[in-house]
């Protein structure tokens, strides 16, 4: 008993110190003034990650930052906030360069950004939806990683990708979103394997439904983390409930550290089991 008590203690001190392996790391956040992103942003900055927080809203991404130098004891050299929109090939090339720039090198990338619209059925869909969401969901993300590989080489780092359990559960109401997220999961792997060998290691997180603001262009918004919260929870194997932005900081953040030196081409449900329960709303 004395010697498996003695295992844990080192277990979780391994633990403990490969998470600690964030501490100095340079990372992108995009989609970082609010929702899953901000909730990453926090996350790495408690752990001592310099960052470069995007986002599109100025005043969400100050908000944002405020809180990370909270969690960071007040080191504003550890932080560079850029306004701008990711499906913007200059944009996407001044995150990195002002990354670089600033920092000197970057380690982790997490193309989080992205986009839901509602009712994109097949019937209803425009061309000018399908474009936004695709563009912000998929495009930005692949071009990003683009920018981003030469410094990634030079680091050997990591790129996590936010995916969804959606991808995997056929819908007809937010279908463009769906299948986009199941495309990022092939890009996921296919990159995984083109860059494996450059050192870098990609994998994605795949939420469930989160109460964020990525439903803010639907009607009724203010209501809907009540609504979806109270269908989607149920579906939930794991306490019948939705989870949070912050238990999907967590999973980022470990498959950002040395903790999963090994874990590449990874799709990771973190959706309480919501994967085996059938159709969304």
């Amino acid at each position: 008993m004395r010697r498996c008590k003695s295992l844990l203690k080192d277990r979780l001190h391994q633990t403990q110190t490969t998470m600690s392996s964030l501490s100095e790391k340079v990372a992108i956040i995009t989609g970082a003034s609010s929702g899953i992103g901000e909730a990453i942003a926090l996350a790495m900055a408690a752990k001592g990650a310099y960052l470069t927080l995007c986002g599109r809203d100025q005043k969400r991404l100050d908000t944002a930052t405020q809180k990370c130098l909270q969690r960071n004891n007040n080191h504003p050299e550890y932080l560079l906030a850029l306004t701008g929109d990711v499906t913007s090939n200059e944009h996407r090339r001044e995150i990195v360069q002002r990354t670089i720039k600033k920092f000197g090198r970057l380690d982790i990338l997490i193309p989080n950004a992205g986009i839901a619209l509602p009712g994109l059925t097949i019937e209803s869909t425009t061309e000018e939806q399908y474009d936004k969401v695709m563009d912000t969901n998929l495009k930005s993300v692949f071009f990003l990683i683009q920018e981003a590989t030469p410094h990634l080489q030079e680091s050997k780092g990591v790129i996590v990708c936010m995916s969804s359990v959606y991808s995997t559960i056929p819908t007809t109401w937010s279908m463009v979103y769906n299948f986009g997220k199941a495309a990022m999961d092939q890009m996921v792997r296919c990159l995984a394997v083109a860059l494996g060998p450059k050192g870098i290691r990609v994998n994605a997180i795949k939420p469930s439904y989160i109460p964020t603001e990525i439903t803010r262009h639907y009607p009724n918004h203010s209501d809907l983390p009540i609504s979806h919260s109270k269908n989607e929870g149920p579906k939930h194997p794991f306490e019948g409930r939705c989870g949070t932005a912050e238990e999907i900081a967590e999973a980022t953040l470990f498959l950002a550290s040395s903790a999963a030196s090994f874990v590449t081409g990874e799709c990771l449900h973190v959706d309480g089991g919501r994967q085996f329960n059938g159709e969304s709303i």
